[in-house]
C-alpha cells in the first residue's frame, strides 16, 4: 500500500509539473489592456497619488473624469514590469494561478462536506477534474489583466462564504471583509458579485430558518456590515464598488467584443460552448434538492451565456457542482486512493517555478503584427517635442502607443472617452471614433483631432483610402510589421 501511495503521489506530481509547464506565457503578454494598466501604474509610482482624470490623452492629464477602479492591480504590475520586465509580470500570473489552483481544489471539498461526502481517497479524481478547468481559464483569461487577482479572491470569497454558512467562526468574519477590501482596491468593477454571492447566502440562511438563532443572526449582520464597508474602502469610493454603472452607460461596452454575446454557434467559440454543455450536463447530479445550489446556478449560469467577459464565471465555479457528481458514476464509487492535497500543492509550484525560471531565460515579447511595435520605434525616435507625439490608432493598440510615450485619442479605459467633451468628428465620443473611425473616416478625424501621426494597418490601407492617405499627407514615412505611419503635423516631423 506505500508502494501504490508513493507511485501514485509521484505520478501526481509529475503529471501537474509537466502540465503547467506546458502553459506557454506569451500570450499574456499580447493582451491590449496590459500596456496602459503598466503606463498608468507607472504613473501612480511616478507622481505618488491616483489619477482621477485620464493621462496621456489628446485632452491633457487634467480634463476627462476617470474613475480609478483598478489601483492595486497596476501598482504591481508596472512595480514588476520595471524590476524584471515581461518576464517579472508572469511572476504576478504564475502567483495567482497557484493561488486560483488551491483555492477551486479548496471549493470541491467544501462543496463535497456541504452535502456529506467523504473526500478521502478522493483526491486523485478532484485534481484530475481541476487540471482541465485551470488549463482552460490560464490560457482564456490569465492574459495579465486584473482579473488574474479577481478571480482567486473571490473563489477564495465563496470558499469562506460556505464555511462560514456551516461555522460561524471568527476567523471567517475576519478573512471575508479582507478580501472584499482586496477586490475593491485591485478590480472593484467585479465587487459587486461577492455581494451578490453574500444575498444567496442570506436567503439560503433564511429559507432554512438559521438567520432566526440570534448567535447566527448578529455574526452575519456583522459580516454584512464589514463586508460591504470594506468595499467602500477604495480610492474612488462608492463609485469604484459601482463601476458597473459607468462603463455599461449608455451601452458604449457592446461596441467591444468581450462584452458581446456569446455565438455558441460559432466554432471559433468551441471552448465555450463545450464549458457551457459540460456545466448543462452536470446540473441534475448535482443540485441534491438544495436551495441554495439550485439559486447558485441560476446566477452562475445567467453569466456563463451573458458574454465573454462573465462567462468566466462559469469556469471558476463548474467544479463546485462537478465535486459530487463523481458519487453517482458507477465506476468511481468505490475508488479510493488517498493522496492529500500535498502533490497538487508539489506540483504546481515546481511546475509554475520551472515555467518562471524558463520565462526568464526566454522572455516573449509583444508581438510586432499585433502591435506597432516598429511603427512606435520610428515614431519616438524621430519626434522631437515638445511633450509626447500625439499618435492616432485603432483602440486596441492605443495602449500599446501609449506604453511607448505617445497621447492616444482613446485608450482601453473606456469611460473617460465616452463623454460629450470628446465630441469631435462626426459627432462621435474618442471612443467611438478609434473604434468605428478607421479607416473610413481618417480623414475627417485627422482634421478634428490635429495628431502628429497616424498609424493604419496593413488591412486597412486598402489601395482607394491608401491613395488619398498619400494625396493629404504624403507617403508613409515607415512601413513596419502591423502597418503605415503617416505623419500629419510639422511637429511629427519634429521641426
Amino acid at each position: 500500500m506505500k508502494i501504490r501511495f508513493a507511485a501514485a503521489t509521484a505520478i501526481a506530481i509529475i503529471v501537474l509539473c509537466v502540465i503547467v509547464f506546458t502553459m506557454p506565457p506569451s500570450e499574456s503578454y499580447q493582451d491590449p489592456d496590459t500596456f496602459w494598466h503598466i503606463e498608468v501604474g507607472n504613473h501612480i509610482l511616478q507622481d505618488g497619488k491616483v489619477p482621477h482624470t485620464a493621462v496621456h490623452t489628446f485632452y491633457g492629464d487634467d480634463k476627462l473624469p476617470y474613475v480609478p477602479h483598478e489601483m492595486g492591480f497596476q501598482i504591481v504590475i508596472a512595480s514588476l514590469y520595471k524590476a524584471f520586465g515581461w518576464a517579472g509580470t508572469y511572476l504576478l500570473s504564475a502567483v495567482c494561478l497557484l493561488l486560483l489552483s488551491l483555492g477551486l481544489y479548496r471549493m470541491m471539498l467544501v462543496s463535497r462536506k456541504e452535502l456529506g461526502f467523504d473526500s478521502r481517497g478522493r483526491e486523485p479524481l478532484l485534481m484530475l477534474m481541476l487540471l482541465p478547468v485551470i488549463w482552460g481559464i490560464y490560457e482564456i483569461y490569465f492574459t495579465t489583466r486584473p482579473q488574474m487577482i479577481s478571480a482567486f479572491l473571490i473563489v477564495w470569497f465563496f470558499v469562506f462564504l460556505r464555511e462560514f454558512q456551516m461555522k460561524q467562526a471568527v476567523r471567517y468574519m475576519i478573512l471575508m471583509p479582507l478580501i472584499s477590501l482586496l477586490i475593491a482596491n485591485f478590480h472593484s468593477g467585479v465587487w459587486p458579485v461577492i455581494i451578490v454571492f453574500m444575498g444567496m447566502a442570506l436567503l439560503e440562511s433564511l429559507f432554512t430558518r438559521k438567520l432566526f438563532n440570534r448567535r447566527v443572526g448578529w455574526k452575519w449582520l456583522t459580516v454584512l456590515l464589514t463586508v460591504g464597508g470594506a468595499g467602500l474602502l477604495n480610492v474612488a469610493g462608492a463609485k469604484g464598488v459601482l463601476f458597473i454603472l459607468t462603463v455599461t452607460q449608455d451601452n458604449f461596452n457592446l461596441m467591444i467584443n468581450e462584452w458581446k454575446a456569446i455565438q455558441f454557434n460559432s466554432m471559433g467559440n468551441l471552448t465555450a460552448t463545450l464549458m457551457l454543455l459540460t456545466f448543462v450536463a452536470l446540473l441534475p447530479f448535482s443540485i441534491h434538492k438544495r436551495f441554495f445550489r439550485f439559486e447558485f446556478m441560476l446566477g452562475i449560469f445567467f453569466l456563463g451565456v451573458s458574454n465573454y467577459k462573465y462567462h468566466l464565471f462559469m469556469w471558476l465555479f463548474v467544479l463546485y457542482f462537478a465535486a459530487v457528481v463523481i458519487e453517482d458514476v458507477p465506476g468511481l464509487r468505490r475508488f479510493r486512493l488517498r493522496l492529500g492535497s500535498a502533490p497538487l500543492i508539489a506540483g504546481l509550484v515546481l511546475g509554475l517555478a520551472v515555467n518562471t525560471v524558463y520565462n526568464f531565460q526566454h522572455t516573449p515579447q509583444p508581438n510586432s503584427f499585433k502591435y506597432p511595435v516598429k511603427e512606435m520605434d520610428y515614431i519616438m525616435e524621430t519626434f522631437k517635442g515638445p511633450g509626447r507625439p500625439k499618435v492616432m490608432t485603432l483602440y486596441g493598440t492605443s495602449g500599446y502607443v501609449m506604453f511607448r510615450g505617445a497621447d492616444v485619442l482613446a485608450d482601453g479605459r473606456q469611460d473617460p472617452f465616452i463623454t460629450d467633451e470628446t465630441k469631435t468628428a462626426l459627432g462621435w465620443t474618442a471612443f467611438e471614433q478609434t473604434i468605428n473611425g478607421f479607416p473610413v473616416y481618417v480623414t475627417d478625424l485627422v482634421k478634428a483631432n490635429k495628431p502628429d501621426f497616424i498609424i493604419v494597418t496593413r488591412k486597412n490601407a486598402s489601395s482607394r483610402f491608401y491613395s488619398t492617405w498619400v494625396k493629404d499627407y504624403g507617403p508613409a514615412v515607415k512601413t513596419g510589421d502591423f502597418g503605415y505611419v503617416f505623419r500629419t503635423s510639422p511637429e511629427g516631423a519634429g521641426e
